[in-house]
C-alpha cells in the first residue's frame, strides 16, 4: 500500500513539473534597425515571480525595460496559473541575433533567433539630423588638481520626443566634480534648421596625474520618418563617446616649498573695521583677508600666513570660510580669513603684507599674488605686560594678608628726545610741589589729593552685582558687563577702564588676559574657566575696598589747593 502511495506521488509531480514548462516568444520577428522587440516569457502552473538574470543579453541588445504579471484561473474543475515576464530590448546591431536561453527558477527559456534590418544610409542621416549631442572641452590636457569644463548639448528638432532626461553628473575615479548650474533650456540654429537644446556644464579636477575618461552617456528618443508618403515613427538612442584626457603634473618649476595652487587667477583682497584713520590702544580691530581664485575650488586655496607682530598687536584668529560660486561659467573658489587684533602700544603700527605662490593655467607660469602692507595710526597708553604666573603664586603660598602689589611696567617706545622731555617736567612739577606745598589741617572738609605708590582704587558699588555672573555667565557675556561697569565707575572710556583695572592689581591683569583669549580666541568652549573667574572676583573684591586717600594721577598736581 506504502508503495502504491509512492509512486502516484512520483507520477504526480512528474507530470506537475512537465506542466509547469517554461517558454518564450517574441513580438516580432524580423524588424528594422533602432526598432524595439518586446520578449515574453511564461512560466506555467505558478505564481511566485522570479528575479530573472537578464545580463546575458546586455551584450546584443539595451534592456529598455521589464514589467511582470500573474495570471490564474479556475474553470470546470481545472486550475490554471502563469507568471509572464515581457522584456522590452533595443538590438545594439544588424543581422542575425540569437537571444540566449535565460533561467526562470530550475527551467530555462530556449534560444530565439531575431532578424536586424539596417537602414538605408539616407534614412540614417536623416535621423541624425533630427536629434544629436554635442560636446565641448575647456583644455585638451589640464595640471592636477585644476580645472576642466565640459559642456554637452542635446540638440533635437520639430517632431522628436525624448524619452529620458539626460544623466546627471558623471562619475570619475579619482577627481572631484561640479555641477556648474542647473541645465538651461533654449533654442538655437544649424544651417536652416531650428532645434531645441538642452545643455549641461560641469568642472571636473583630477586628483591624480595620468590619464582619465569622461564616460560615454546616451538617451531614448523617437523620432517621425515620412517615407514614401508614409509617416512612421522609430525610437532611438543617441549618445556621445568616451573622451579620455590627459593630467600633467605639478611641473618641475614650482616651488617645492609652497603648496601647489593651479588657477586662472588669484586675488587678495584686505578689509579692516572700524575704518577710522586713527585708532586706540586695546580697541578690537575686525581684520579679514579675503583670497579669490578663479578656476578653482575654495577647498584647494591654502592659508596666507600674516606674521602678525606681537609688540604691536595681539591676534585672535576665527575658522577660515571656503565658498564656491558657479555662477559665471567657471568655479571660483574663496577663503575668507577672520581675526581679531588689538594694538598693545601707540605710534604708527604696520599690518604685514600677504603673499600666495600660484600657477596661472591660461599663460602657463609661476606668479604671485601681492598685498601690500597696511599702516595705522594708533592713539593712546601702551598696555600692561603680563606678569609671570610664578609671582602670583607666591604672594598666595605665603598666607599673609594681600598687600597692593607693585603695578607692572608699562612698555615705552618713546625715542630718547621724548624721555629727557618728560623727565624734566617731571623734575619742575615736583619742584612747584615742594615749594607750594602747606601742612595738612585737622577738620578739613575738602580732601587732599594723596601721592603714594599703590594702585587706584574707587568705590565700586554696582562691580557688586558682577560677582553673580562671574560664577554662571559665558565669558563674552563677562566681558561686555565688565566693560561697561568699569567705564561707568571710572568715568572714561571702556578701554581707558580696562587698563586702569588691569593696572589695578596682578589678579585684575591675569584674569582679564584669560577673559580677552576666551572671547577672541579659537577654542572658547574647551577652556577651564575656573581660574579665571576666581581672579577676576578677587580683583573686583580688592577695588571694592574704601581706602582714606585716592590716587587719581600719575603725577602730583602742579598746584595744590589753598587752605581756607
Amino acid at each position: 500500500m506504502i508503495w502504491r502511495i509512492l509512486g502516484l506521488l512520483i507520477v504526480s509531480s512528474m507530470a506537475a513539473a512537465a506542466n509547469a514548462a517554461v517558454s518564450a516568444q517574441l513580438s516580432e520577428q524580423v524588424i528594422d534597425e533602432l526598432e524595439t522587440v518586446r520578449l515574453t516569457i511564461r512560466a506555467s502552473q505558478t505564481r511566485q515571480t522570479e528575479s530573472l538574470d537578464l545580463s546575458a543579453l546586455e551584450q546584443d541588445f539595451h534592456v529598455m525595460g521589464t514589467n511582470t504579471s500573474s495570471q490564474y484561473r479556475f474553470i470546470n474543475g481545472r486550475e490554471q496559473s502563469w507568471v509572464d515576464y515581457q522584456i522590452t530590448l533595443q538590438p545594439k546591431r544588424t543581422g542575425e541575433i540569437t537571444i540566449p536561453r535565460i533561467a526562470v527558477g530550475p527551467d530555462r527559456t530556449p534560444t530565439i533567433v531575431l532578424t536586424v534590418r539596417p537602414l538605408t544610409d539616407e534614412t540614417r542621416q536623416l535621423i541624425d539630423e533630427l536629434v544629436f549631442f554635442e560636446q565641448e572641452f575647456s583644455a585638451e590636457e589640464i595640471y592636477v588638481q585644476s580645472e576642466l569644463v565640459v559642456t554637452r548639448r542635446l540638440l533635437y528638432s520639430n517632431g522628436v520626443q525624448l524619452y529620458s532626461d539626460l544623466p546627471g553628473t558623471p562619475e570619475i575615479p579619482d577627481a572631484v566634480v561640479m555641477n556648474i548650474g542647473e541645465p538651461v533650456s533654449s533654442t538655437t540654429k544649424r544651417g536652416d534648421k531650428n532645434y531645441g537644446v538642452v545643455e549641461q556644464k560641469f568642472a571636473i579636477f583630477p586628483e591624480v596625474s595620468g590619464r582619465f575618461e569622461i564616460p560615454a552617456i546616451n538617451v531614448t528618443a523617437s523620432v517621425r520618418l515620412i517615407d514614401a508618403g508614409r509617416v512612421s515613427r522609430k525610437g532611438v538612442r543617441v549618445g556621445t563617446d568616451s573622451v579620455t584626457i590627459q593630467v600633467l603634473p605639478v611641473p618641475a618649476e614650482y616651488p617645492a616649498d609652497k603648496p601647489w595652487l593651479p588657477a586662472h587667477a588669484v586675488v587678495l583682497e584686505r578689509s579692516l573695521e572700524p575704518t577710522n584713520v586713527e585708532h586706540n590702544v586695546g580697541d578690537t580691530l575686525n581684520h579679514q583677508l579675503k583670497v579669490v581664485v578663479s578656476g578653482n575650488m575654495g577647498s584647494t586655496v591654502p592659508p596666507v600666513d600674516l606674521e602678525i607682530d606681537d609688540a604691536e598687536f595681539r591676534s585672535y584668529p576665527q575658522a577660515p570660510e571656503l565658498t564656491d560660486d558657479t555662477s559665471r561659467g567657471i568655479v571660483t573658489g574663496t577663503r575668507l580669513q577672520r581675526s581679531s587684533l588689538l594694538p598693545v602700544r601707540p605710534g604708527a603700527l604696520v599690518l604685514p603684507e600677504a603673499k600666495l605662490t600660484w600657477w596661472d593655467t591660461r599663460r602657463d607660469i609661476l606668479r604671485e599674488a601681492h598685498l601690500p602692507a597696511q599702516a595705522l595710526t594708533v592713539s593712546g597708553d601702551a598696555m600692561v605686560a603680563a606678569v609671570p604666573a610664578g609671582q602670583t603664586e607666591e604672594s598666595d603660598a605665603s598666607g599673609a594678608d594681600p598687600s597692593p602689589p607693585v603695578e607692572p611696567q608699562i612698555r615705552t617706545y618713546l625715542s630718547d628726545a621724548w624721555v629727557w622731555i618728560v623727565a624734566t617736567l617731571a623734575v619742575a612739577a615736583l619742584a612747584l610741589l615742594i615749594f607750594y606745598r602747606r601742612p595738612e589741617q585737622e577738620g578739613r572738609e575738602e580732601r587732599e589729593e594723596h601721592v603714594s605708590d599703590e594702585p587706584p582704587f574707587i568705590d565700586i558699588p554696582t562691580l557688586a552685582g558682577l560677582k553673580k555672573d562671574l560664577k554662571t555667565s559665558e565669558p563674552s557675556h563677562i566681558y561686555h558687563l565688565l566693560c561697561r561697569a568699569l567705564a561707568g565707575h571710572f568715568k572714561t572710556s571702556e578701554i581707558h577702564a580696562l587698563q586702569l583695572f588691569r593696572k589695578s592689581s596682578v589678579a585684575a591683569d591675569s584674569g582679564l588676559n584669560t577673559l580677552t583669549d576666551l572671547v577672541y580666541g579659537d577654542h572658547q568652549q574647551e577652556a577651564d574657566t575656573s581660574e579665571m573667574r576666581a581672579q577676576l572676583l578677587e580683583a573686583i573684591e580688592f577695588l571694592s575696598k574704601k581706602p582714606k586717600h585716592v590716587r587719581q594721577q600719575t603725577l602730583p598736581p602742579l598746584y595744590s589747593h589753598s587752605p581756607t
